[in-house]
């Protein structure tokens, strides 16, 4: 058993964002990596060498994570599981849930957070706001008679402390219209204080994102359950290398085949019923990699931002 972990841990990994558009952007591993950019090649240095407490907790932390992988697959394909691992919602259950299409094609997942507004990730937008629409009351992204509203961008403001590091990833995109809040379209609070959520916190994540690494969108909204992870635990050189700051939540799920995938990246972290924590920021490549476990932006360190972008230009 430890054998083949110590192998897995020193193997090469190439990472990306959740969502999986063609942008060129490096996403850094902190100290001691290089790994490639989208559409690029790079190579890894060597890790500094582990010391023996990161060993014993990896060793624990590790035995956790890959306990699911051992028990034996349901008959069939092991990917005709969704969100790579989750379970369909009942429909409407998550009323602020948005997707961020172009050309009836949907690209990130969104939460209204506000009648007028939508919080989603920054490295979502890599078109003109002209090219996009918000959809809101989705539940089946191919149902042409859904009971869903189509907006246009009417201003799309990331935060100015995004950067290519993908530290700060969050944005907010202004709707051309008012929702009217109902059953099936309804925003999702904000956190009222800046307190973080400690490791070991349950959380859940819903989107539609693909099914399996190459493949279309899930065509309904999924669902996955998640929990937080040490931070400290995160940033050793074997997992994202000191890449993850005190502003995001480094997650995991029950097993190693469940994680969220490209096109869910934008979408809502929920860890505490009817209230917001995060957005789904960058995982890795092959998106169910234990040892690059996906990541989102904390959104407690950015209320004050949120309300004075909300209740300055709702007009």
């Amino acid at each position: 058993m430890m054998v083949g972990e110590v192998d897995q841990l020193q193997k090469e990994v190439s990472v990306c964002k959740v969502w999986g558009g063609a942008v060129n952007v490096t996403v850094p591993t902190g100290r001691g990596q290089e790994f490639e950019s989208f559409g690029g090649r790079g190579t890894q240095k060597s890790c500094s060498k582990m010391e023996p407490r990161w060993f014993l907790l990896l060793v624990v932390v590790l035995g956790t994570l890959l306990a699911g992988s051992s028990a034996p697959h349901p008959a069939g394909n092991a990917f005709e599981i969704k969100i790579i691992g989750g379970h369909e919602v009942a429909p409407h259950s998550c009323p602020y849930m948005a997707s961020l299409q172009k050309a009836g094609s949907h690209l990130c997942g969104g939460v209204l957070v506000h009648p007028r507004w939508v919080l989603t990730a920054a490295h979502c937008l890599t078109e003109p706001v002209q090219r996009l629409r918000l959809v809101l009351g989705l539940h089946d992204l191919h149902n042409p008679h859904a009971p869903g509203l189509t907006f246009h961008i009417k201003a799309a403001i990331r935060h100015p402390g995004y950067n290519l590091h993908l530290e700060n990833d969050l944005m907010l995109l202004k709707l051309d219209g008012q929702v009217r809040p109902s059953r099936t379209i309804r925003p999702l609070a904000v956190p009222r204080g800046r307190r973080a959520v400690p490791a070991g916190t349950k959380c859940s994540m819903v989107g539609w994102g693909q099914t399996h690494q190459g493949g279309k969108p899930a065509r309904t909204l999924q669902k996955l359950d998640l929990h937080v992870l040490d931070i400290r635990m995160c940033n050793n050189s074997r997992f994202w290398n000191g890449s993850i700051t005190s502003h995001m939540l480094c997650l995991a799920a029950d097993s190693k085949a469940q994680a969220p995938c490209k096109g869910d990246s934008g979408g809502p972290l929920v860890c505490s019923k009817g209230q917001l924590s995060g957005i789904l920021s960058f995982s890795s490549k092959t998106c169910t990699d234990v040892f690059k476990p996906p990541v989102a932006t904390a959104v407690a360190p950015y209320v004050s931002w949120i309300r004075k972008i909300t209740g300055r230009c709702s007009e």
